[in-house]
């Protein structure tokens, strides 16, 4: 592949990650109640979900798609009612040690998993995003490969950069300024969930 190419596809996958979302939300609740080190770990649940839904796609998502449709707006509704209810726990505790405890690494991971696989917008957006990049002329399994390597290194890159930020900005928080901040990322996690459930909503009026 050119690298043009490459380099053209890794800036859509910067801007993309830009895009403020249900992941990013996850991923600095978890970094501020945490530190960087819990913002890291649901940054590693956050790539190996991605990882996951690139299998899918390169495994042929048109067929899984139609098969699937079905029940994406369940999954969706699964995932939207799950960071609501991380979202209230984040504000039920504001200002009190975490919920999962002092070591809560497999909690911290399976949140970054899930709000990666529960958001099946992702999984179309992939199917939709790869293809573009795809050179017919060429064997395209390679080209997938690097393509999803590029996307798990960039989103990886995000999501650490993000955790870096939001962990240490924890530190210069005490008091009743980090009851704040227990505030605004609990209703930053709420607002996710709602943004996230919002299109099943407006469908069934």
């Amino acid at each position: 592949m050119a690298p043009g190419l490459l380099l053209a596809f890794a800036g859509a996958c910067g801007l993309l990650f830009l895009k403020p979302g249900p992941a990013m939300s996850v991923i600095v609740a978890n970094s501020v109640a945490y530190g960087v080190r819990g913002g890291l770990v649901s940054v590693a649940g956050n790539v190996i979900g991605f990882i996951l839904l690139l299998t899918i796609v390169g495994l042929g998502l048109s067929w899984i798609a139609v098969t699937m449709e079905e029940w994406f707006d369940w999954i969706r509704i699964g995932g939207a009612a799950y960071l609501v209810w991380l979202g209230v726990s984040r504000l039920r505790t504001a200002g009190r040690l975490a919920k999962y405890g002092e070591n809560p690494t497999g909690e911290l991971f399976r949140d970054g998993f899930l709000v990666a696989v529960a958001n099946p917008e992702v999984l179309l957006f992939l199917a939709a995003f790869l293809p573009p990049f795809v050179n017919p002329a060429f064997p395209p399994a390679p080209q997938i490969l690097a393509l999803s390597a590029i996307f798990v290194s960039v989103a990886a890159l995000a999501g650490a950069f993000l955790a870096v930020l939001a962990g240490q900005a924890k530190h210069l928080l005490s008091g009743e300024r980090l009851k704040l901040i227990d505030y605004l990322s609990g209703g930053l996690l709420v607002v996710a969930g709602l943004w996230l459930g919002w299109p099943v909503v407006e469908m069934l009026r």
